[in-house]
């Protein structure tokens, strides 16, 4: 079998293995609050008490959902079903397919309509590199400073995939975990050397703890830890760490910040989203489950890579006119310009993300390994159909978003 089929068949496995293990409806709505998060950052001129933290989830659940994806193909590539060169393709193929066209679209777009700074920042952009702009020039690029967060998630997955494909399973947990103590020890590093506020949060580095988490709990439910492991690693995230990321937040709210608590707290809030990825991805009952499966705040959240991506520039389509002016000029600006983000972020899920599912729905059809049961191999096919998922009623499985993103951020964007 030449290196082609054996990447085209590991592709089709990658799309089946994703709708199998479902992204649950409630993830989706645990994104929505994620991007909301990162909405109201950018929208509230006062000082949200949650700022940051929109972006801490998306980088957690980046490195939770990219981590599991690659141990899988790790799995495969140790069962000899594929090799590490075609996982590795296969790996980049699916995240730039899924991050890179709407990604563009918005950079030309800005850029065809002189958007402030559209221009001076295109290069750096386009490259990847907005968070090394932000750190030349020494302070925020606009509507295009939250690109920082986006460029952080793809260069860390310059290496990480090769990193997870290669070290073998005994080493993956020290390795994962020297990642996460990368973070503190480096914004720790900046305190003692008196580094900008820009350094403490756009170098990569400064990210490594809530990628390493999410990391460490791809680890846990792919069963690479043992189940004393896991155990004690979801005791520490759910009963020392979320407790103590509360009281921090309570603070926080009450402008009270505990002493140097820049350093660890995102480390605290990544352990304690562990445990809140990892119990909604079990499944919340009663109240909770009926919120958490609202039908618009899940499709919100399958929509977060484009809300994060879109919702710096929504101000602009607004006619600063009458009583516009006023509104967009206040706090009270979010009031409208969530709703019409999330408007303009579904024309593109229709317009831009369902046909490009349903590329990788033909690419997978066609890729359809004939050792496959013709049954087996239709149900994957049928299951990939972006457009049959548009129509079902919610809650329903789709593929596992972008800022898996990052996506991002929120500042992974988005996120941003």
């Amino acid at each position: 079998m030449d290196e082609k089929q054996i990447f085209r068949e590991a592709t089709l496995r990658l799309m089946s293995d994703r709708l199998s293990t479902a992204r649950f409806a409630q993830l989706d709505t645990i994104r929505a609050f994620a991007v909301g998060v990162v909405m109201m950052h950018h929208y509230l001129d006062t000082r949200f008490f949650l700022s940051g933290f929109g972006a801490t989830l998306f980088f957690v659940l980046s490195g939770y959902f990219v981590t599991k994806t690659l141990l899988r193909l790790k799995s495969e590539v140790s069962a000899g079903k594929t090799h590490g060169r075609a996982a590795l393709r296969m790996f980049y193929f699916q995240r730039w397919l899924r991050l890179w066209p709407l990604y563009y679209l918005v950079l030309t777009l800005t850029l065809l309509l002189n958007v402030e700074n559209a221009r001076s920042s295109f290069l750096w952009n386009v490259t990847f590199l907005s968070n090394v702009h932000v750190l030349v020039m020494g302070s925020w690029d606009g509507r295009f400073s939250p690109l920082w967060s986006l460029s952080v998630l793809e260069q860390f997955y310059i290496v990480w995939p090769a990193l997870v494909l290669l070290c073998p399973r005994r080493f993956l947990l020290p390795m994962t975990l020297v990642t996460i103590a990368i973070g503190p020890v480096y914004r720790l590093l900046c305190l003692f050397f008196d580094a900008s506020p820009l350094a403490w949060c756009v170098v990569p580095c400064a990210s490594f703890d809530l990628l390493g988490c999410g990391a460490l709990l791809a680890l846990c439910t792919r069963n690479v830890l043992s189940k004393i492991a896991q155990d004690r690693i979801l005791w520490v995230a759910g009963r020392i760490c979320a407790p103590v990321f509360l009281l921090l937040l309570l603070g926080k709210s009450m402008n009270i910040n505990a002493p140097a608590s820049a350093i660890y707290i995102g480390t605290i809030a990544s352990f304690a989203f562990i445990w809140l990825i990892h119990r909604t991805s079990q499944g919340f009952t009663g109240r909770t489950r009926v919120i958490l499966e609202n039908p618009l705040l899940c499709h919100t959240g399958r929509m977060s890579y484009s809300i994060f991506l879109l919702h710096d520039f929504t101000e602009l389509i607004v006619p600063k006119v009458g009583i516009l002016r006023p509104i967009l000029t206040s706090n009270f600006k979010a009031v409208l310009l969530i709703p019409l983000t999330v408007v303009l972020a579904h024309v593109c899920w229709r317009l831009i993300e369902i046909p490009i599912l349903s590329f990788r729905r033909k690419y997978a059809a066609a890729a359809a390994p004939r050792s496959l049961p013709v049954a087996a191999a239709n149900v994957g096919i049928a299951a990939a159909s972006p457009v049959a998922i548009a129509r079902m009623p919610f809650p329903q499985p789709t593929f596992p978003s972008a800022m898996e993103a990052m996506d991002i951020s929120a500042m992974h964007v988005k996120s941003l």
